[in-house]
C-alpha cells in the first residue's frame, strides 16, 4: 500500500476503503491477507492486511468495519488521528469536531460515530475504527439472569432446520433470556445476545426471534450422535471425515464446513484443515 495520507469520510469509509465494497474486490486490489474470526462466534471473517489494516465484510453488505492499527497518516478534517490521546482529542475539539469518551471500549467516539479512537493503554491512540452507517449505533449492554435460569448444559443436540433441543429457532428474545443466566447484548445491527458462561450466542431477526444459534463451548454438540465440537487435538478435518463416513454431504468454505440444506455450519478461527473447531452454528436452511 502507498504511504498513508488517508482521511475519514463520515459514513463512507477511511482513505481508499469504502463501505459496501465486496470482499472479493478488496482482495483483488489489496493482495494477500490473513483471514481470521475475531471471536469464536463471529459470523464474518476479518481480513488482516499488511501495515495494520483489518477489513471485515458480510456477504450481503460488503465492507462494514475498517480498523487501522498504528494510524500514522490517518486524519479527520486535517487533524492527525495518531499520537497522545489527549492531544488528538484537544485538536479535534479545537477544530469543532465533537468527541465523546467511550468508557466501555477504552476510547473516544468522533463526530457521533464517524470514527472511533481506541486507546487500550490510555495514553495513545492505537487504532482508528469506522463502522458502516447501518452498524454505527451498535452498542454493548449487560443483562441479568432470567426468572427461570437453567443450569448451563454440557451437551447440545442439533435439530436440523429447527435449532437446538435446548433452544429452538424462532423463539422470542424475552423467552430465550427467561431461562438463561445473563450475559451481554449487542443492540443495533444485528441484535445479538451472548450468554458468556454457557458459550452460547443467539442472533435475532427484526421481529426479535432467534434466527441463528451458535455454540462455542460445550462438552458436545451432537448431530446423529456425532460430536461437531470435539476437544483438542481433534481438528475440523477429523469432523469432516466423521460426517462423510456417516453419509452426510459436506461443503467446504473458508474457515468453515457446511452441511448443505441443514443450516449447520462448523467454524474454525482461521482457515486450514489442522485447525480445531471453534464453534458450531445453526440457522434456518
Amino acid at each position: 500500500m502507498d504511504e498513508r495520507n488517508w482521511w475519514v469520510a463520515p459514513g463512507l469509509g477511511i482513505g481508499p476503503f469504502r463501505f459496501g465494497t465486496p470482499r472479493g474486490e478488496l482482495r483483488a486490489a489489496l493482495g494477500a491477507c490473513k483471514p481470521f474470526r475475531r471471536t469464536p462466534d463471529s459470523v464474518d471473517l476479518t481480513d488482516d492486511y499488511p501495515d495494520g489494516v483489518q477489513l471485515t465484510c458480510a456477504p450481503d453488505e460488503g465492507l462494514y468495519l475498517i480498523e487501522i492499527h498504528e494510524p500514522v497518516g490517518v486524519h479527520h478534517l486535517g487533524v492527525p488521528l495518531h499520537g497522545k490521546a489527549r492531544e488528538v482529542v484537544a485538536a479535534l475539539r479545537q477544530a469543532g469536531v465533537p468527541v465523546e469518551k467511550d468508557d466501555e471500549d477504552e476510547g473516544w467516539v468522533v463526530a457521533g460515530g464517524a470514527a472511533m479512537l481506541a486507546t487500550p493503554n490510555g495514553g495513545r491512540v492505537e487504532i482508528v475504527t469506522a463502522y458502516a452507517p447501518r452498524r454505527a449505533g451498535t452498542r454493548v449492554v449487560e443483562f441479568d439472569a432470567g426468572p427461570r435460569p437453567a443450569k448451563a448444559l454440557r451437551s447440545y443436540t442439533i435439530l436440523p432446520g429447527s435449532g437446538l433441543t435446548a433452544l429452538p429457532l424462532g423463539t422470542d428474545r424475552d423467552e430465550v433470556r427467561s431461562t438463561r443466566n445473563g450475559g451481554v447484548a449487542l443492540v443495533g445491527y444485528p441484535d445479538e445476545d451472548s450468554f458468556v458462561e454457557e458459550g452460547l450466542t443467539v442472533v435475532y431477526d427484526a421481529a426479535g426471534r432467534a434466527e441463528r444459534v451458535t455454540v462455542t463451548r460445550a462438552g458436545a454438540v451432537l448431530l446423529d450422535g456425532l460430536n461437531l465440537l470435539p476437544s483438542r487435538p481433534r481438528t475440523i478435518a477429523d469432523v469432516r471425515a466423521a460426517l462423510t463416513a456417516a453419509g452426510h454431504e459436506v461443503a467446504e468454505e473458508e474457515a468453515a464446513l457446511l452441511i448443505p440444506g441443514t443450516g449447520i455450519e462448523i467454524w474454525t478461527a482461521r482457515p486450514g484443515p489442522s485447525r480445531p473447531v471453534c464453534a458450531v452454528s445453526v440457522t434456518r436452511p
